[in-house]
């Protein structure tokens, strides 16, 4: 925090020492709400009011590419500072094609005076890097691609606002006749992504603020997002939440639990899937957002979200999808088999990962670094689940009810204490508790079923990772109560399958990233009868 407030100071000093100061009134309001969302000490507010205060205001040049004008309509709806305040206080709109006041050659005339300073570029829609004659600009014709590469290459910064722009949108859905895609790698330069569709007017704005502000991005994601909004899921804000972890769900539109604030992920919400802070800020004014109205997230702004999750308005199951289709015809799974031996690349550097039904083990410099211990008796887990709190009490009353076989077979078991150093024993467990099918090989059936599942999602098992001891310290019990969560939610067994496989193989590399802050994670290597597919083997380096 010292660094940003040093940077807003030499900012004061420079603006004042070339004697170019501008005076104007700043609603602390605004500033206070921008720190507020941004988790920043308020101990720099009264440095930011006065750099705006005395800045000139930053030129903005809108380009809109192949969009609906969405991005647009949210932005006008900033309440704090308001629009008003915004462009007479802080930013110069020097061109935008929906809100210039001028048209024609005269609209064009701000890009050029824009193109003379300093400006920020804001991206609204997707590009098509194939076609010339995709929005065209002015008089001169100049085509999207042009013009945006040409204003790209110069700006101070670039933002790409709502998913067209960040990701493709809507216009790059299968099968894209129009060839568009999102900006990133057409302009070949670094850039911010604001995606949604359309994004709340917070983002926009405070993100463009923190641009103005500190003349830099703020902390991104690896879609180059920003964290302090894109951080976290849906599901993890939702007011809907604890109606998801007792197994309460709407079952269909007409059900009058919707009122009451039961979970709309059997009804298609997407939110464990979808980063955003949409249940924090919520759109028109904070008024509401899709969830409080009753519809679930349709995941707008993650990449290929048209494609890639199905329906809207049921659970993800691959057989709907355009994407899951195509792979399905196009790139069937290859199988690897028999991967049994460590092969060891560099013995004092190598790091071995054991995973069968026999042991689960990380080897380094010949020592196991992993602990974990859970017991596998499903009954016992059900037992403590509804002992534990009345959510959960709630959660194994609403699986008994709907699953009454796979409850009634679960408590057959003895009431025996069955302990377990095997990490991926939390696959058999899994098996258990989401089908009432008889396996030789429970584990193996969750994994071939988790290879089948199409969808590149994840939703996380909660297990927790920790060091300690110097050990890696693998914790999935409380992990356990979700796939009763998700089946109760109309998950099928593949995507339940696929989650828990995914997240034990994050938990694996959170857990090596956190014990070897150095260590490449491309010397990992592999042994045991369930990394049999390749894919196994990709998700524990890239998961």
């Amino acid at each position: 925090m010292e660094e940003l407030q040093a940077i807003v100071e030499n900012q004061i000093l420079d603006i004042k020492g070339r004697g170019e100061v501008f005076h104007r009134e700043i609603d602390r309001g605004f500033v206070d709400l921008f720190l507020k969302n941004l988790k920043l000490p308020n101990t720099i507010a009264e440095s930011i009011v006065e750099l705006l205060s005395i800045k000139k205001r930053t030129s903005i040049i809108w380009l809109s590419l192949s969009e609906c004008t969405g991005c647009t309509e949210s932005f006008l709806r900033n309440e704090i500072p308001g629009f008003d305040s915004l462009i007479f206080e802080v930013i110069s709109l020097d061109y935008h094609e929906v809100l210039n006041a001028s048209a024609g050659f005269n609209a064009r005339q701000g890009i050029q005076d824009a193109l003379k300073g300093e400006y920020i570029l804001i991206v609204e829609g997707s590009v098509c890097v194939q076609e010339d004659y995709f929005a065209t600009f002015g008089a001169e014709g100049m085509s999207g691609r042009e013009e945006l590469k040409h204003l790209a290459d110069h700006a101070l910064m670039v933002f790409a606002v709502g998913t067209c722009s960040s990701f493709g949108g809507v216009q790059a859905a299968a099968p894209n006749p129009t060839k568009t895609e999102g900006i990133k790698d057409f302009i070949g330069r670094e850039l911010v992504n604001i995606p949604g569709c359309p994004p709340s007017d917070i983002n926009i704005v405070l993100n463009l603020l923190y641009a103005i502000i500190f003349k830099k991005a703020p902390n991104l994601d690896e879609l180059m997002r920003p964290v302090w909004a894109y951080g976290k899921t849906v599901h993890d804000s939702c007011e809907r939440k604890a109606k998801f972890e007792s197994g309460d769900f709407v079952q269909s539109f007409d059900d009058e639990k919707m009122q009451e604030g039961y979970c709309l992920y059997k009804v298609g919400c997407k939110g464990p899937y979808a980063y955003n802070n949409c249940p924090k800020v919520k759109f028109n004014s904070r008024t509401s957002w899709p969830i409080q109205a009753g519809h679930g997230c349709i995941a707008c702004s993650e990449p290929n979200f048209w494609d890639d999750f199905g329906v809207y308005e049921e659970p993800m199951k691959k057989q709907y999808t355009y994407f899951a289709r195509q792979k399905a015809l196009k790139d069937p799974i290859e199988t690897t088999q028999n991967i049994q031996d460590l092969y060891v690349f560099d013995k004092d550097n190598v790091i071995g990962i054991f995973l069968d039904t026999q042991k689960s083990e990380i080897i380094y410099q010949g020592k196991n670094i992993l602990q974990t211990s859970i017991d596998t008796n499903p009954k016992n887990l059900l037992q403590n689940l509804a002992k534990k709190s009345k959510l959960t009490g709630r959660l194994v009353e609403n699986y008994q009810n709907y699953f009454k076989p796979i409850y009634d077979k679960n408590m057959q078991f003895s009431d025996e204490i069955v302990l377990s150093e095997n990490l991926a024993d939390v696959l058999w467990l899994t098996h258990f508790l989401v089908s009432v099918d008889d396996e030789k090989e429970p584990a193996m059936r969750l994994i071939k079923e988790a290879l089948s599942f199409a969808f590149p999602q994840i939703s996380d098992m909660d297990f927790s990772v920790k060091i300690q001891d110097e050990k890696i310290v693998i914790d999935a019990s409380k992990g356990m109560r979700l796939p009763l969560c998700y089946i109760l939610g109309g998950l099928d067994y593949d995507g339940i399958a696929y989650s828990m496989l995914a997240t034990l193989c994050k938990s694996i590399r959170e857990g090596i990233g956190k014990y070897f802050v150095d260590t490449k994670i491309d010397q990992i290597v592999l042994g045991g009868n369930l990394t049999q597919n390749a894919l196994v083997q990709e998700w524990l380096i890239k998961s």
